[in-house]
Parts: C-alpha cells; sequence; structure tokens
C-alpha cells in the first residue's frame, strides 16, 4: 500500500544551493509556499545541536513533494547531490513527487553536464578520486532528474509568476496525493495491483495507449484509478482526472461540456468550444503536449469515442486510463486484451487484513470470532466495498448478531449478495439516519456538506452527529467538504426508495427520475408521502401543470427544477420560455419547503399563500418573477437567493422580512433601477451581485456594511457614479460602468483588498486618496482609454489599453510591483526594468532602439534580454525592425504578424535558436536576402544538432510567409527552391535517428548493462523517438500556386496514390509533401492542413493488409488576403526496415483542409541508399550511408552551406510519376 499522508512530516522539501538562491528566488518561493499553508522544510528549520546530515535525511523521507532547484553552483555542492540522491531513492521507493527547478540554467546542462555542471562534476571528480562510485551516482541522480517534469526560470517570466506557476502545481499534486490517499485507505494490495497496471502503461516509451481497468462494481477500480493518477501523473506535461463520467451523462452534463472540461484541465486554462470539435490551434497545442487522461466509469462505447477519437493527435508519450465495467467498451474501441487489466478480487488473507480493519478497528480478530470472519469475507465475495460495509456493520456486536447476519446471507451468491451485505447496514440505522442517507442517495451526492448540513438541519436531531455516523458505516464519504458516496450504495439507496411503491411514484417518498416526475406532476398524483423532488430538465421536452400541482403534497421539503450544473446554455436556450408551464397559475407550495430552486419559472410572484417560515434558499433563475411575493412575509430562515437573469425584477425583499440573508445574486436582473437604502441593514451579508444590471444608475448614500462583504457591479453600463459606501467591503467590481473618477471618499475602505475598474471608458481621474488604502492588494485599470494620470499605489497594477503617457516618478520606488500590463500604448517611455512587455495590438509606429534599453530582465544577467526566448509584435503597424534585434541570443518565437516593415535587419541572421518566425500579412516587397539559405539552415538544424532542452514536440520549426502579398512569382520560387535543402538536411537527420535508434537497441538487447547504464539507454532511446516526431511539425508555408519541380509526384485534386519499388522499404526515410490551398469559404480567415496517409503491405504470400495509418495536423493561421498558399513539409516514415516478408507497394496520400481546397497536391519519397542491392547488408548499408552524409562536409572542408549541396546520393527521387 501506498504510504499514508500521515507519515509525512513536511507537505514540500527544498533542495537548493544556498549561496545562489537562498536569499532571493527560494526566500520568495519559501513565502509564497508558506503563505499558502503548505508546510514546507527549509535547512533554516534545523534545531541547534542536530546531526544536519541525519536531520535533512529525515526531513526528505517525511515530505510529500521535493521541490529541487537546481542554479548555476548546485552541482558543486556535494551536499545538495546528497540530497538530490536521497530525493530519488524516495522517490523510487516511496513514490515521493519530485519537481526540479530550472533557475537560469537549462535541462540540457543538467542533462548532458555541461557548463558549471559540468565544471562541478570535474571538481568532484579530482576531489573524490577514491569514490568514483559515489559520483556515479550523483551524475546518475542528475541525468534522472533532468526527465522529469518541472519549470525554467526562462520560459516563466516575471519571476513573481514563475513562483505562483510553481506554487499552484505544488497545490494541486498535493490535492492528487490527498484524494489518494482518502480513497486507499484501508486497501489492502494497493501495490502490487498498482505495478501491474503500470506495466501496462508503459510510462516513458513514446507511443500513444489507452489502459483499461475492469472489474465489477465495489471491486476498487476508481481507487486504484487515483492512486495511479497520483503517482504518475507528475511525469506529464497535462494531465485530467475526469470522475464519473457514466453519472454525469445521466444527469445531463453533457459530452461537449465534459469534454471542453478534459481539453481545459490539460492546457490548464479554460477553453471555449462551441461543439465537439476542437478548434484547430488548440489541437496543436494539445498535439505538443505530453498528457495522462483517466476517465472514469465510462458505460458506453460512444463516450469513449468522443473523448479519445483524436487518438491519433495525442502527443508521443501520452496514456489514457480508462475504468469501466464493461469490457466490450474497450474491446469496440480497438484496445487489446493485453492492454486490460481485470482488477483481481481480494484473496482471503487481504480479505480478512481488510475486514479487521472495519469490524475491529485493528489488525487482528478475537480468538472466538475467527471462523465467523472468514465465513463473512466468503461471502463478501473479494469484493472491497462489501468488505468495508459488512465489517462496519458488524462492530462491537455480539457473536450472536454476527451468526444471525450471515445465516441471513448464507442461501444469497453473486451480485444480489453483494447488495444484501450492503442493505445490512442500512437497516441498523435508525430512522432519521435512513432519511438523510437516502436524502444523499437521491438528491445531495456530490454536495457541499455545510450546505446539506443548513438544508437538511432538523431540531429534533443532530444533522452533524448522523453524517458522522452514515462515515463510521462507510456508507458515505467526505472529501474537501463535499460528502460522496460509492454508485453501489447510491443505486441500492435509490432501489430502497422505488420499493416503496413499485408502481405509484406518487406514493414514494422522493422522486427523482425524469420519467417518474413528469408522470407524477402531469397526472396530479402527488401524495403527503414525497419529501423531495428534483426534476432534471435538460431531461424532458416540456410540461404544462395544473394550478394545484403541489397542493396533495405537504411534506415536500426540496422542491428542484433544474438545468445541470456546468451544462452551457446557448443564447436561444437562455432566452426561450421555460420547459414547465402553470397555464393557470400556481395556487399552493408547501410551508415545510426548505430547499425551492425553479429554473425559468413562468410567472410574476411565488403564490400568495405561500408561508416561507421554513425556507433556507430560494433559486428562481431566469424566472420571469417581478417580485419575490407580494406583502409581507416572514422568512427569518432564508439565507440565499439567486434571482440571476430574472429581467422583470424590480423589487428585492426587505431586510425585516429576510434578516439572515448572506448572499444576493441579482446578476442580469436588466430591469433593477435602484437599490434600497435599507440594504444595508443585511448585517450577515457576504455577497451582494448587481453584475450587468443595465438600469441601475446608482447607490443610495452613506451606505454602510457591518459584515465583509464582496460587491459586484460589473457591466452596470449606467452606473455613471462612484458608490459612496462604507465599511467591511473587501471586494469591489465597476469594471465596464459609466463612472468618471474615483473620488477621495474611497480612502473610507480601508478593508478594501481588490478594486477592478476595468473597461471604464469615460474614467479620467483616480484620486490620491487611493494611496491610503493599506489593505488594497490587486488594482485593475485596463482599457481606461481616457485615464490621463495615475497615483502611486498598489502591488499589482494593469493600465492596459490607457492614454497614460507618464508614469509617477516615484513609480520606480514600488518595490511590491509584481505585473505592469502596458498592451496597446502608444508610448512605452524610458522603461528598462520590466521583465515581460507585451505590446501587441498597440499604436506603435517604429521600434526606436527600444531593445537595447531593456537591460535588467533578471538582476542576474550581465546585461540584455539574453533569456528572452519569445516575442509577440504582431498588428503593432511596425514600419521597422531595429538591428539590435540580433541581440536575443535565446530567441526562438518571433511574431510579426500584421505590420508595415518593407524589410528585415540583417542582424537577423543572427538569432541561432529561432525556431519560429511569422511575417505574415507583412508588406515584404521581395524576397528578403536576410532569409538566406544560411538561416535556412540555422532553422531546420536547431531542433536536431543543437541542444535540445525538452523532449516534447514543442520544438518543431514554423517558417511563414502567409499573406506577403508583394513577395513576387519569382522571389517567391526561390523560396520555393531552397525548400530542397530543408527537406534534404532533414532526410539526414531522419537517417541519422534512426541509426542511433538501432544502435541503443542494439545495446539494450545484447550487453551486459547495469541499472543505471540501462534505464539512461531507454531515456535516450525515447528522446530519439521524440526528436524524430518533431520532423513531422516542420512546415512552410508561403504565396504561391505551384509545387516545386522536383516533386517527382503530382496530382490535381486532394488525392494521390504511388507504386513503390519492391524491396524500397528498406531505405525508405520519409516523404516531401507539398499542397496548394485556395479559398473557398469566404467567411473564414485561416488555413488548417491535414494529411492522412496509408501503407498497404504485400507479404511474399501475396497478402495484403494496411499498416499505419496517420493524421496530423501541420499549421494553423489567419491570413488576411484571399490568395493561394503553398504548403511544403516532410513526414517521416515510420516503418523503415520491414522484415524480409513485408513490402510496402503502395502508398495513398488523402489531403483534406476544413476551410479550404486542396487544389494540388505533390509527394516526393526519400531513400536512404538507392544503389543498395542486398537487402542482407540494410544495417550495414544503413549505416555507412549515415556517416557518409554526417561526415560529408568535414571530410571535403567545406562550409555548412556547401554540405547542404544537392546530391544525388543524399537524396533520391522516385521517378516514376503516378496518377490516383
Amino acid at each position: 500500500m501506498a504510504s499514508s499522508s500521515s507519515s509525512c512530516n513536511y507537505d514540500v522539501f527544498l533542495s537548493f544551493r544556498g549561496e545562489d538562491t537562498r536569499e532571493n528566488f527560494t526566500s520568495h518561493l519559501y513565502a509564497a509556499l508558506c503563505g499558502k499553508k503548505i508546510k514546507t522544510f527549509i535547512d533554516e528549520d534545523l534545531n541547534r545541536g542536530d546531526e544536519i546530515s541525519p536531520a535533512l535525511m529525515k526531513a526528505i523521507e517525511g515530505s510529500k513533494i521535493s521541490v529541487i532547484i537546481f542554479s548555476k553552483d548546485y552541482a558543486s555542492s556535494k551536499w545538495c547531490l546528497n540530497e538530490l540522491v536521497k530525493i530519488l531513492k524516495c522517490k523510487n521507493l516511496k513514490g515521493q513527487t519530485v519537481i526540479p527547478i530550472y533557475y537560469h540554467v537549462s535541462p540540457s546542462d543538467v542533462r548532458k553536464q555541461t557548463g558549471t555542471f559540468g565544471e562541478g562534476f570535474v571538481k568532484l571528480e579530482q576531489q573524490f578520486k577514491e569514490k568514483a562510485e559515489t559520483v556515479r551516482k550523483w551524475r546518475d541522480a542528475m541525468i534522472k532528474t533532468s526527465y522529469l517534469s518541472g519549470h525554467e526560470s526562462t520560459k516563466i517570466r516575471p519571476e513573481a509568476k514563475l513562483v505562483q506557476v510553481i506554487v499552484n502545481d505544488i497545490l494541486k499534486k498535493l490535492e492528487c496525493k490527498s484524494i489518494s490517499s482518502d480513497s486507499s485507505k484501508g486497501l489492502v494490495g494497493l501495490n502490487s495491483r498498482i505495478e501491474c497496471i503500470k506495466s501496462l502503461l508503459c510510462v516513458g516509451f513514446p507511443d500513444v495507449r489507452i489502459v483499461g481497468i475492469w472489474g465489477m462494481g465495489g471491486i476498487g477500480k476508481t481507487t486504484l484509478a487515483k492512486a495511479l493518477f497520483n503517482q504518475v501523473s507528475n511525469e506529464f506535461e497535462g494531465n485530467c482526472f475526469i470522475e464519473n463520467v457514466r453519472e454525469e451523462i445521466e444527469n445531463g452534463v453533457g459530452l461537449v461540456h465534459l469534454h471542453k472540461q478534459v481539453v481545459s484541465l490539460l492546457l490548464g486554462e479554460r477553453i471555449e468550444m462551441g461543439g465537439p470539435n476542437i478548434p484547430a490551434y488548440t489541437l496543436e497545442r494539445l498535439q505538443r503536449t505530453k498528457v495522462f487522461i483517466v476517465l472514469d466509469d465510462v458505460s458506453e462505447f460512444e463516450q469513449l469515442k468522443y473523448f479519445v477519437g483524436w487518438l491519433h493527435g495525442f502527443c508521443p508519450g501520452s496514456r489514457i486510463v480508462v475504468t469501466t465495467r464493461d469490457k466490450q467498451v474497450l474491446r469496440k474501441h480497438g484496445v487489446n486484451d493485453e492492454h486490460v487489466y481485470e482488477v483481481e478480487r481480494l484473496s482471503e488473507d487481504e480479505g480478512l487484513e481488510l475486514f479487521y480493519k472495519y469490524a475491529f478497528r485493528q489488525s487482528h480478530c478475537p480468538e472466538h470470532l475467527t471462523a465467523l470472519s472468514k465465513k463473512a469475507v466468503r461471502y463478501a465475495e473479494g469484493n472491497p466495498l462489501a468488505l468495508e460495509v459488512l465489517g462496519s456493520s458488524l462492530h462491537q456486536k455480539s457473536k450472536q448478531d454476527w451468526e444471525n447476519v450471515l445465516d441471513n446471507l448464507k442461501q444469497i451468491s453473486g451480485v444480489s449478495r453483494i447488495y444484501n451485505v450492503l442493505r445490512i447496514s442500512y437497516e441498523e440505522l435508525s430512522f432519521e439516519e435512513k432519511s438523510i442517507f437516502l436524502d444523499i442517495a437521491c438528491f445531495f451526492k456530490g454536495e457541499c456538506k455545510d450546505r446539506v448540513l443548513i438544508l437538511l438541519h432538523d431540531r429534533q436531531y443532530n444533522v452533524t452527529h448522523v453524517l458522522s455516523i452514515l462515515i463510521d458505516k462507510s456508507l458515505i464519504t467526505e472529501h474537501n467538504n463535499r460528502l460522496h458516496m460509492h454508485e453501489l450504495l447510491q443505486e441500492m439507496g435509490q432501489e430502497i426508495v422505488r420499493q416503496e411503491d413499485i408502481k405509484e411514484p406518487g406514493k414514494r417518498s422522493r422522486l427523482w427520475h425524469h420519467k417518474d416526475v413528469r408522470h407524477v406532476l402531469k397526472h396530479n398524483e402527488g401524495t403527503n408521502a414525497i419529501e423531495g423532488i428534483f426534476l432534471n430538465l435538460a431531461k424532458i421536452k416540456g410540461i404544462n401543470l395544473d394550478s394545484r400541482a403541489f397542493t396533495n403534497m405537504s411534506s415536500l421539503r426540496v422542491l428542484k427544477f433544474y438545468i445541470p450544473e456546468g451544462l452551457d446554455m446557448s443564447f436561444e436556450e437562455q432566452h426561450s420560455d421555460s420547459k414547465v408551464q402553470f397555464p393557470d397559475g400556481l395556487d399552493y407550495l408547501p410551508e415545510k419547503l426548505k430547499y425551492l430552486h425553479l429554473h425559468k419559472y413562468p410567472l410574476r410572484t411565488l403564490p400568495e399563500n405561500f408561508k416561507p417560515k421554513n425556507l433556507i434558499e430560494l433559486n428562481l433563475p431566469f424566472s420571469k418573477i417581478v417580485q419575490i411575493w407580494e406583502g409581507k412575509k416572514k422568512a427569518f430562515k432564508l439565507k440565499s437567493i439567486n434571482l440571476s437573469h430574472s429581467q422583470y425584477l424590480i423589487r428585492i425583499p426587505d431586510p425585516s422580512e429576510t434578516p439572515s440573508l448572506e448572499r444576493i445574486n441579482l446578476w442580469n436582473c436588466t430591469n433593477l433601477a435602484w437599490v434600497p437604502s435599507s440594504i444595508q441593514n443585511f448585517n450577515h451579508l457576504s455577497l451582494l451581485c448587481f453584475q450587468g444590471c443595465k438600469n441601475l444608475r446608482s447607490f443610495p448614500s452613506n451606505l454602510h456594511f457591518v459584515s465583509p462583504v464582496n460587491i459586484d457591479c460589473s457591466f452596470c453600463v449606467n452606473l455613471t457614479e462612484f458608490p459612496r459606501i462604507s465599511g467591511n467591503i473587501t471586494k469591489l467590481n465597476l469594471c465596464d460602468t459609466a463612472i468618471e473618477e474615483v473620488p477621495s471618499s474611497v480612502e473610507c475602505l480601508t478593508n478594501l483588498e481588490y478594486l477592478y475598474i476595468n473597461r471604464c471608458k469615460r474614467l479620467k481621474r483616480v484620486s490620491t486618496s487611493i494611496c491610503k488604502l493599506k489593505s488594497l492588494i490587486w488594482l485593475c485599470l485596463n482599457e481606461c482609454l481616457n485615464l490621463e494620470s495615475f497615483p502611486e499605489s498598489s502591488e499589482k497594477i494593469n493600465l492596459g489599453r490607457t492614454t497614460v503617457t507618464e508614469l509617477p516618478p516615484s513609480f520606480e520606488n514600488l518595490e511590491g510591483l509584481g505585473t505592469l500590463g502596458l498592451e496597446s500604448w502608444s508610448e512605452l517611455g524610458n522603461l528598462k526594468s520590466f521583465q515581460y512587455i507585451g505590446a501587441h495590438g498597440s499604436t506603435i509606429s517604429q521600434l526606436p532602439h527600444l531593445l537595447s534599453h531593456l537591460v535588467s530582465l533578471h538582476a542576474s544577467l550581465l546585461s540584455g534580454l539574453s533569456s528572452l526566448n519569445w516575442l509577440n509584435l504582431n498588428n503593432c503597424a511596425l514600419t521597422a525592425i531595429p538591428e539590435e534585434i540580433g541581440c536575443l541570443p535565446s530567441l526562438e518565437w518571433l511574431e510579426l504578424r500584421g505590420n508595415n516593415f518593407e524589410s528585415l535587419p540583417v542582424s537577423i541572421k543572427q538569432l541561432s535558436r529561432l525556431k519560429r518566425l511569422d511575417l505574415s500579412n507583412c508588406k515584404i516587397p521581395s524576397r528578403p536576402e536576410e532569409l538566406d539559405a544560411s538561416l535556412l539552415q540555422k532553422l531546420s538544424k536547431y531542433s536536431y544538432d543543437d541542444e535540445v532542452e525538452d523532449v516534447n514536440v514543442s520544438s518543431s520549426i514554423k517558417f511563414l510567409f502567409v499573406d506577403c502579398i508583394k513577395m513576387y512569382e519569382e522571389e517567391s520560387k526561390k523560396n520555393l527552391a531552397d525548400s530542397q535543402l530543408r527537406i534534404q538536411h532533414m532526410a539526414v537527420t531522419s537517417l541519422r535517428l534512426f541509426y542511433e535508434l538501432q544502435v541503443m537497441r542494439n545495446s539494450l538487447s545484447f550487453a551486459p548493462l547495469s541499472r543505471s547504464l540501462r534505464f539512461v539507454t531507454s531515456q535516450i532511446m525515447i528522446f530519439i523517438l521524440q526528436e524524430r516526431y518533431k520532423l513531422r511539425g516542420t512546415v512552410l508555408i508561403l504565396p504561391g500556386s505551384e509545387i516545386p519541380e522536383w516533386f517527382s509526384n503530382q496530382n490535381s485534386g486532394s488525392e494521390i496514390t504511388l507504386q513503390l519499388p519492391r524491396h524500397c522499404c528498406q531505405n525508405l526515410i520519409g516523404f516531401a509533401l507539398c499542397v496548394v490551398l485556395v479559398w473557398c469559404d469566404p467567411e473564414w480567415s485561416g488555413f488548417n492542413i491535414d494529411f492522412r496517409y496509408s501503407f498497404e503491405m504485400t507479404t511474399l504470400s501475396g497478402r495484403k493488409h494496411v499498416r499505419r495509418r496517420c493524421f496530423k495536423t501541420l499549421w494553423f493561421v489567419y491570413p488576411m488576403t484571399k490568395i493561394d498558399h503553398v504548403v511544403l513539409g516532410f513526414n517521416p516514415c515510420g516503418n523503415v526496415g520491414f522484415p524480409d516478408d513485408n513490402h510496402l507497394t503502395t502508398v495513398s496520400f488523402d489531403f483534406f483542409s476544413i476551410f479550404n481546397k486542396v487544389s494540388r497536391c505533390g509527394v516526393c519519397p526519400v531513400y536512404a541508399n538507392p544503389n543498395g542491392t542486398n537487402p542482407n547488408t540494410f544495417t550495414l548499408n544503413f549505416a555507412t550511408e549515415v556517416w557518409k552524409l554526417d561526415d560529408m562536409a568535414s571530410a571535403r572542408g567545406t562550409s555548412d552551406e556547401e554540405e547542404l549541396e544537392p546530391s544525388p546520393k543524399r537524396i533520391c527521387r522516385d521517378d516514376q510519376i503516378n496518377t490516383p
């Protein structure tokens, strides 16, 4: 079993080089972790007199997560290296999570031990000549750690953002550990089962794989999946766990919503998807992200197909785990049985161990109950849930009670016995306990515990005590303050309610199934037996109810007509009529109602005779309510009102009627024009939301709030005055209002922490009194277009899209300033010290040596932006790019789309690490001389020969001239000609990678390697395979309508088929690909070019079959003009060196674009050694050719440019032109 969190003394252990980072980055990270109440060990925690090394080792062992901060001199410290070795040992033995942080160093230096890391190890090897094995362990630990997913300071800026990202990552991983720990408590045999699943996953291999976890309900599928997720998810760049897929679908949460949830979790941001298809660029981002997905309780093939139907688009190394009760779900999707783990029932010994924990609360059994315990375990049939519930029900019972219970189970077998085991625990509950159990099973599973306590509160019994009893009996669980219940127990509870009256649902106590609810309400068959009704409106088309629909339901406590939470509603759905109508009005609602939720309530008020004396929560979203009720009512228990989107509302309840109100949600109540001054008399108010109340023009004067309250007035577009309010206000949102100034009275808000005034287009002044708000943490004034000046204040300021042209002189003294947004400024002035500048959409016409003035991105840098790797200057109307652009040695992405310059600086040749250059929609007059073969060579070589820091596919090269309308036809042809050099180099690279892979495979197969060397070798193999995958993402896009002549196979349209020579596959490296795109959709301004291809294999016996089928997105951009474009790419062949009895004879390509027409296409096969004649000498010829290609330039003494000259030995075209 995985180690329990209870054995951990710390959440996080920090390993760092004190001299490098103690006084800066590490101290900031430590403070941020402590601020989030994350218990963190730092070496300053050591008590005097302790032996340092043993104390540190103990701290590492007692931590859930270790954070390793690699800095320049980390490898110079044997102390740090010993920590590192110990940390990896805890990772391997105890499942400890390890997060590497690369602080001003690269993963490549750590992995290859170059730079200061290499220097450090040289010194250590000299110092420890007699302890070579110790140094080897240090080196191995360094290499292994460098392959773990971590964070780089050069890629996440500013440093404050890096700290925030790390803290959020740690919180997420701690949450996963907490979930796993809670879910695995009491589970016996966890480790052995997890290891079996891991062996199927093969994490680290570059294929994309689905693994199934299959078994009956209650067997532990979800628990295993959660524990597995906790242990391996940190080895992936994106991960998500989607629980209870079947239940979510049954509750009306659509597949589209769940799909969007998966994509958003994988990318770590909210993704908007209007339908089932993933947006093209979002899909491309996913294809660059190695992900780990767990889909829990998938019940139908269509569900699985919907989630992973784009399996071909996953990044290599991605893994998907699916738990299900139905093995056919996996088989239909093509998951082989060998990739499906059938969850084993617990053995008798394991069953006894688990049973003892619940029956006796200890690990052993009283002698007189040994035989009965064994009988109980046999009756539970190895099902963990049944053992837990049965053990809990027999706890502290007499031997006679044991015998009676087990005798009742003796005559039952199979699944029925499992249900009866669960039923025993229910039957022992008191009436009140049964009632609350059934409420949770039918209505409140997954609900917040505090809310359930409020809604089910009863003076006759203690609900808190009842919940604790249900938890003790293993009937419900609590996690993160939410109540959960196993699906088998929920099914049992709902079946108990159904059995109350099988034929007449109106005589049951609870109704939740839409068919039963519809039948009872439509035919007025409700009775006093009904205590609760939940109707999922997404499940019905519509229904008209009689005015006396609830007249006979005097016992009704909870009534909810709802749309499932998270289910997105279209604009038409939001403004359509309610699915539940009362043509003759509504005469009656029971006074016992505690919870009333009526989505789109169609009437102007609640019934006149309704007595809300027991009402605790009232929700009438999207209703036609004008006022909640007429006259005075006594709703003294009412705590929450939600009237959002009720566009006819004109009046809210008075505090004298509802003195206990804590939350008032009036979002988008567009007809509400005034706020009564009595609103300040709500002494318990915590939320007051007027968002989108378009007719609200002002607040009453001198409102004073006693309790801490969050006031939201955003999108109140006619609110012209800053609210004259005071008191305990913590958040105030005035975004998109018509206020003209922030007055001096703002100083009265002494407890204000967050003030949002975005997009207030009339705002001109901010009073200096704002500087007196000592509690203010965040002030946001983004897109206040008329704001002319700004006072000194705050820690985080956003002034994007304002007309502020000058910051106050003392601005440089704002030491707490972490973020400054300057988007769309027309002048940047002499701002020298910023860690990040986003100039997207600004009005700058020229950059006057701006880059040369940015001299302090990080204090530790010598000069300039030497770590900057991305610069976005799209759509800035730039007329020139300064020469200083070449002074950015780390620049990888340069976005210059939509500018007015007509040439590029010569210094662009110095950008040796450039991977993406976007010149779309620019006015380049001809083929830029700066983009000669030298730069093309640098662009194409970077990802393959230079130091590559990442092992994902994010390094694929993009070189775009989309919409460069002045690039003349002759000049465009020159660029197309240069593309052949590019393809040649990638073919050489692919050939070398295959050869290196073969060498690595041979070393694993035949050489007697140590475990550490075997691990390193396998990691190198993974790296090589993933490097090869990057070749597929390399693409060139430029204006034109002709395919280069060197493409020997061309055809009109989007399809082409090639007949290849016999035995060609032993030398085939890949395919050069080219298509011409023309516009066909006038409403769309984007490119999306994908391709499919299939290999048709023929064996010596004449048998044919498809060997492989692939799908790949090349690129997605947004040109502005409707001219033809040529797209070129290279796709390495994944089947070099087929066995002798398989021969690739036919290759078919089907190109397609979603929004554009493919007018022509071309394919050119690329071979390694076309003159080879003996198939049996494949490896020798293969290796010889690699070294020929690799060493040709140096052997002749030529330059890099000469190495790329065309050579018939280096690239061979199939001379046969074929048509489909």
